[in-house]
């Protein structure tokens, strides 16, 4: 008679033994179905886009609404303190631009927001038609500031007259809301002509801009009165006593 070597495991032993199966097919199954789950939403995430790349189509219609515009003046040229019979050329110091500045691929045009900021400070009027709308300077990006040659020429003994020029320019940072339902935050800047002045560096300052100023620190002595506000001395004949 054969002899029957198998063993039986007691009762305990066996339903320990199918409690740690059945442990490790619930933990293999969890991860299986996490492995589904997050699968799809990786290969999504690895071929998703910047918002500023998906939004680069152009921001048409909407609405402008402008906050801390601000109007400065800037000193753009000015010349030397000229000397008896000399004329004197302006010489550059500055350069004003015309920029909007927004998020890369906003899609915001340059024109029609410089435009809007014109309307803004009352540089255009709603009612202006096409013509006038394209023959604006403040927002033709593609206009450069230009500085005229100027230039004084002083007769006579005077001396130490200067010429300068300047823009006021024009900041702002603006909310567009565009037609597609998309919100563009961004900063325009331009600016408007005003002039040209002229200073003695042997005359003090009364009630002058800032740009007189500064053309005056540029050009004339710093102990002259344009900068001290002293009074002209006089001159070498008028100071003999009797």
């Amino acid at each position: 008679m054969s002899e029957d070597h198998r063993t039986t495991a007691p009762p305990g032993l066996r339903r320990a033994l199918v409690a740690a199966v059945a442990a490790c097919l619930v933990v293999g199954a969890a991860s299986f179905a996490v492995g589904r789950s997050t699968a799809p939403e990786t290969t999504a995430a690895a071929g998703a886009e910047p918002v500023a790349r998906q939004s680069a189509v152009p921001c048409q219609g909407g609405t402008y609404t402008w906050f801390g515009v601000r109007e400065e003046p800037l000193l753009t040229g000015v010349s030397r303190a000229s000397q008896k019979g000399e004329e004197t050329p302006l010489a550059a110091v500055a350069r004003p631009r015309k920029a909007v500045d927004t998020p890369r691929g906003a899609g915001v045009d340059t024109r029609r927001t410089l435009h809007s900021l014109a309307l803004h400070i009352g540089e255009a009027e709603l009612g202006d038609g096409d013509a006038d709308k394209d023959s604006l300077a403040f927002a033709d990006p593609s206009r450069p500031y230009d500085l005229d040659d100027g230039g004084v020429e002083v007769d006579g003994d005077g001396v130490g007259t200067v010429e300068w020029a300047q823009v006021t320019t024009v900041t702002g940072q603006f909310r567009l809301e565009c037609g597609d339902g998309r919100t563009v935050h961004g900063q325009a800047e331009s600016w408007t002509v005003d002039g040209a002045g002229v200073l003695d560096c042997q005359e003090p300052l009364t009630d002058a801009t800032s740009t007189a100023r500064d053309a005056a620190l540029l050009a004339c002595g710093g102990d002259e009165p344009a900068n001290t506000g002293g009074k002209p001395e006089a001159p070498e004949d008028a100071r003999k006593t009797s």
